[in-house]
């Protein structure tokens, strides 16, 4: 499948000479570039417990909704396949009850007070979270402390989660398009720590046992590896009161931090997994992962506006111009070892769409996109820089969309301050964005994206994926 690499490479080298070395980035703004940066500063604060467990308050007066996450650090990176899953696993069945707290009681609470408690597990962290009005914060409290402090570990608890755990992944094993995430991530983390899957596998819990929960509880919930994000109307010096008489009762010993996961290993070249799944009838669904920039590397911002742009040709070429899928795109995540996903959603011209795909990063490689207004221009594309403002206010506006909740806005706090080291990078993203040049885009795709080694999943019946050839996917990513 090659990429037209004429014309295009040379408009697309014209555009990077304007870009410096590297084609980098600026360097993150280390003071507010914003007035939104710098009003949302002055609602932080922060302080230690005397067991050294670091607390990040935000206050927010706009609404009356308190939110607290406990946030652990490592996530599933921290554990190994033959034990991929038990943080997940412990964290649910510890929401079902505590030394003083059976599940029937906390649930009958949470339903009164109309309020959540929970968890969620990631590669880099996971989070026990309440979410609660103010005016039920001091009944909620006590209950999300004892869990954390004395949790019960039933047995029966602990069966009941374990088997809804199992029955999620073999939901998984059987709709097709959560098969081929599995697959393609299997093969991208191949001897990385993030080959262990947060929600673990069939074979890591088949042998799990409750002991092993209470060993991960005694190894994990210590100090060092926690820190608490409260964000809503708190006064911090009565929360700092009310954490010290809890949380300031765990440990500070305990399994030593796990550090940053390291880069996902680049494979020699790229390469293509087919699996045949007959229940797609008829369907083919294709995810190609490749290594990517996390959110602290300069490159960063630049490859995610220009995959913003991209996903939107996508759409425009492969979806409505030649009508070859249901749903194309393409995105970077924001892992401490990051990668970035195209995906067809649902097609029964897999080969023909990778072509059409093919059609779509070759425009943006010429250093056009999508035309603002298609009717004013000949082909329905313009100059990169002169949709990037465009990707840009798109960008900013999905990402303060994404600070709705107070819940929310701790999610952002816990994921910067694991991938930056800053808990307020976030808040420099829209400065960050609107620094982006047309030249700093054009060398982060040519970089990740048209030099990148891409591992292909594709799924389908074998009559579907008899077309698809790996030897016309390595042309794709700009290999020779």
């Amino acid at each position: 499948m090659p990429v037209q690499r004429g014309a295009a490479a040379i408009v697309l080298a014209a555009v990077l000479a304007g870009a410096g070395a590297g084609g980098a980035a600026q360097a993150s703004p280390r003071q507010p570039a914003s007035a939104f940066a710098a009003a949302n500063l002055a609602t932080f604060s922060s302080f230690a417990l005397s067991n050294g467990l670091r607390v990040i308050v935000k206050r927010n007066l706009a609404n009356r909704v308190q939110h607290l996450s406990l946030v652990i650090r490592g996530g599933s990176a921290a554990a190994g396949p033959d034990t991929a899953g038990y943080e997940a696993l412990a964290l649910r069945t510890m929401a079902r009850g505590s030394a003083s707290w059976s599940y029937e009681q906390i649930q009958t609470l949470l339903d009164e007070t109309s309020s959540g408690m929970g968890s969620s597990s990631g590669f880099d962290y996971s989070t026990f979270s309440l979410n609660t009005l103010d005016k039920y914060f001091e009944r909620l409290f006590p209950l999300w402390v004892d869990i954390l402090v004395h949790p019960s570990f039933r047995q029966a608890d602990f069966d009941q989660e374990l088997s809804q755990a199992r029955l999620g992944l073999e939901s998984q094993e059987q709709d097709p398009w959560s098969k081929t995430a599995l697959e393609t991530e299997r093969i991208l983390f191949a001897g990385h720590p993030y080959a262990a899957s947060p929600d673990g596998s069939l074979d890591s819990l088949a042998k799990v046992r409750l002991e092993d929960m209470k060993a991960w509880y005694e190894a994990r919930i210590n100090a060092r590896s926690l820190f608490v994000v409260a964000v809503g109307n708190f006064d911090p010096e009565a929360l700092r009161a009310r954490l010290e008489a809890g949380l300031g009762k765990l440990p500070s010993t305990g399994a030593a931090l796990p550090p940053t996961a390291p880069p996902l290993p680049v494979p020699a070249a790229s390469s293509l997994a087919k699996l045949e799944f007959p229940q797609s009838k008829g369907m083919g669904y294709v995810r190609g992962v490749f290594a990517a920039p996390p959110p602290a590397d300069p490159d960063y911002m630049p490859l995610n506006l220009g995959m913003k742009i991209l996903d939107d040709l996508l759409f425009t070429i492969v979806r409505d111009r030649h009508g070859a899928v249901y749903s194309p795109g393409a995105n970077i995540g924001s892992l401490s070892a990051n990668y970035g996903t195209l995906s067809l959603f649902k097609t029964k011209v897999p080969a023909q769409a990778m072509a059409y795909m093919d059609e779509a990063v070759a425009v943006l490689a010429s250093g056009r996109a999508v035309a603002v207004d298609p009717e004013a221009s000949q082909d329905g594309f313009a100059p990169l820089a002169d949709v990037l403002e465009t990707a840009k206010e798109q960008y900013i506006n999905e990402t303060f969309a994404r600070q709705a909740t107070n819940g929310s806005i701790a999610g952002r706090i816990a994921s910067s301050l694991i991938s930056t080291g800053d808990y307020t990078s976030y808040l420099y993203d829209a400065d960050r964005a609107r620094a982006v040049t047309p030249a700093q885009v054009a060398a982060a795709v040519d970089r990740y994206l048209l030099k990148a080694r891409i591992a292909w999943v594709a799924l389908g019946s074998s009559e579907v994926l008899e077309s698809l050839r790996e030897e016309e996917l390595r042309d794709f990513s700009g290999q020779r």
